[in-house]
């Protein structure tokens, strides 16, 4: 072979064999199922992450708030409007009347504490399985997360009170005093979707949740601590009694 003809086969272009390509998108193919699950378990552990921060700075307005209200938590007039923003188009069909999600920003207690209206969306919001009419808590009420309000229920005691201007009676709020007995297990807050009325059986798409898992929220609780619970599978009914010896009241 001259030289000429030996340059000519060096600079001819070398391609990849079939069965090389074969090789190349099946190593793709396994990292990508290898890969995928962890990247979607880091996404929703930065999403819960996010839920947590923002509930422990609601968790200091609750304690600013009684601080300023003769040891009082809110009142205000629905679930929904102690904090957050007001959507363009509230939503209040039906019970979700009783949310206030037409409430002004101004008007909401506890914005004045947390001043960011955001820690009141939480990013893993999908709304609420009772009230499909929107597609997240935050677009129809302004607000991602559920005080008790107004009611005990399902072994929750009622921490807000009801103002009786929408829905009557009105109620008191409870005091600061009164959740310090029993702080650390005493429900204040959590994901909206968390009381069990709710939804009896979460799916792995369901907010936080993860599969294999049920009733998994990121609660807020009495002493400012903030957990990713798990409710005991013991299904309470919707009257029974709060009791702060329990693992929830």
């Amino acid at each position: 072979m001259n030289s000429k003809m030996r340059l000519a086969e060096a600079a001819r272009p070398q391609g990849f064999t079939l069965i090389e390509l074969l090789v190349v998108i099946a190593i793709i193919a396994i990292l990508a199922a290898v890969l995928l699950p962890v990247l979607s378990r880091a996404q929703k552990q930065g999403l819960r992450t996010q839920c947590v921060n923002n509930q422990h700075q609601i968790g200091m307005a609750y304690i600013m708030y009684a601080d300023d209200s003769q040891d009082y938590f809110p009142l205000h007039n629905g679930w929904a409007d102690e904090g957050g923003q007001l959507p363009a188009i509230p939503y209040i069909a039906g019970s979700a009347y009783s949310y206030a999600g037409f409430v002004a920003i101004t008007n909401r207690p506890l914005n004045q504490y947390t001043v960011n209206v955001n820690v009141w969306h939480c990013p893993a919001d999908k709304g609420d399985p009772l009230n499909t009419g929107t597609p997240t808590c935050w677009d129809g009420w302004g607000n991602s997360y559920l005080v008790e309000w107004d009611i005990n229920e399902y072994g929750v005691q009622e921490v807000d009170g009801n103002t009786g201007k929408y829905t009557s009676p009105a109620s008191p709020p409870i005091k600061m005093s009164a959740v310090a007995k029993h702080s650390s297990n005493k429900i204040i807050q959590g994901d909206w979707n968390w009381q069990y009325d709710r939804s009896t059986t979460l799916v792995p798409t369901d907010w936080h949740n993860f599969p294999g898992a049920k009733r998994m929220n990121v609660m807020l609780f009495g002493d400012g601590h903030v957990s990713f619970f798990m409710f005991p599978n013991d299904n309470p009914s919707s009257t029974q009694t709060p009791n702060p010896f329990y693992v929830y009241w």
